[in-house]
């Protein structure tokens, strides 16, 4: 079923190119009709319609706008508190008195760094497990604690909310990014 739409499409470009007058528009057709037969178009197609999938996709965008969000955060606090990580950069808004750090800007920094460190392992866990066939519901679930639990952090970073909520936050969100781990591990332990 995965390759009807591409020989369908192959079918179609081939018709079109017999009827075609030119012989190097007839060889250009012809030349795209081999790469795209010889390419894995139908499994990605066959990836992007998974609904596992896709919800991962929604989560990750989610959480990647989170992480721009909090650089462009950072960039503003700098600015506004006149505290700039480089020498050139304090020339430039005032003078070398402001290449210094500030506990404010600081905080959002790390909080940026943090969000790198943890997310990017999600990404590819969250992808990879979308892969095994978890159910629907089940991989939500591990997408949405996720989630919650970057914002939570976030949030205990920076309006600072009082501990252990940073720490509760860190380590259940740790609990879906094993829990995806070890049923990756168990998916593809017998090729190992």
């Amino acid at each position: 079923m995965g390759e009807a739409p591409c020989a369908s499409l192959a079918f179609k470009a081939r018709r079109s190119s017999a009827h075609s007058h030119s012989h190097a528009h007839s060889r250009t057709t012809e030349t795209f009709l081999i790469l795209h037969e010889r390419s894995d178009f139908t499994h990605i197609t066959t990836m992007l319609r998974s609904d596992v999938f896709s919800c991962f996709v929604f989560y990750a965008v989610l959480l990647i706008l989170k992480m721009y969000f909090l650089a462009i955060l950072t960039g503003q606090l700098r600015l506004r508190k006149k505290a700039f990580a480089n020498p050139e950069d304090a020339v430039r808004h005032g003078g070398l008195e402001f290449f210094r750090e500030d506990p404010d800007v600081e905080r959002c920094r790390r909080a940026h760094l943090n969000d790198l460190e943890n997310i990017l392992p999600f990404l590819f866990l969250g992808a990879v497990y979308s892969l095994t066939g978890p159910s629907l519901p089940v991989a939500r679930l591990h997408f949405l604690v996720f989630l919650l639990c970057r914002v939570l952090h976030s949030a205990a970073y920076l309006l600072p909310l009082t501990p252990p909520t940073r720490s509760v936050a860190y380590v259940l969100g740790q609990v879906p990014c094993v829990s995806m781990a070890l049923q990756v591990l168990v998916a593809v332990v017998p090729y190992a």
